[in-house]
């Protein structure tokens, strides 16, 4: 009697793909405590254009022996970098695009309008009644920045 090889098959891919999904839950702290996953960060964040306060935003597990880095800088910068487990050589590392607006500001989380060196504010108003503020940037700081948002932030 013949077997087809298919069900074997299809109970490898199930497996493979719960292994996967449960290595894709791992949290960033549980990643970096690897030292393989800390040399690929630390890679990544001497890739990273040099600036003030680099810092790592986000790992994650990819294919083929690599992890993904997201690194970080004050000014806004970001960039997504994959880098190899095994040498924590960086395969790769691409700035990050960030729409650069419009971007709305509820009057109920700020009761004045935000003010920043990269972005101007408009009011939005229905029917005479103030609804928040429209920040678009203004060409001024290099990339995206809306700085000044966080420090206009009504509290709790």
């Amino acid at each position: 009697m013949k077997m087809s090889p298919l069900p074997l098959l299809l109970l490898a891919l199930l497996v493979s793909d719960k292994v996967l999904a449960d290595d894709m839950s791992m949290s960033m702290v549980d990643m970096l405590s690897d030292k393989d996953v800390m040399q690929a960060a630390n890679a990544c964040l001497s890739r990273h254009p040099k600036g003030d306060n680099i810092f790592v935003e986000n790992v994650y597990p990819m294919n083929r022996g690599l992890v993904g880095v997201v690194t970080a800088d004050s000014s806004g910068r970001r960039y997504d970098c994959s880098a190899d487990l095994g040498t924590g050589k960086v395969r790769s590392s691409e700035p990050i695009i960030e729409p650069r607006g419009p971007l709305f500001v509820s009057v109920r989380q700020m009761s004045a309008p935000p003010k920043g060196e990269c972005f101007i504010s408009n009011p939005v108003v229905i029917g005479r009644q103030l609804q928040g503020w429209l920040l678009m940037q203004t060409g001024k700081c290099g990339g995206v920045s809306w700085d000044g948002i966080a420090a206009a932030v009504k509290g709790p």
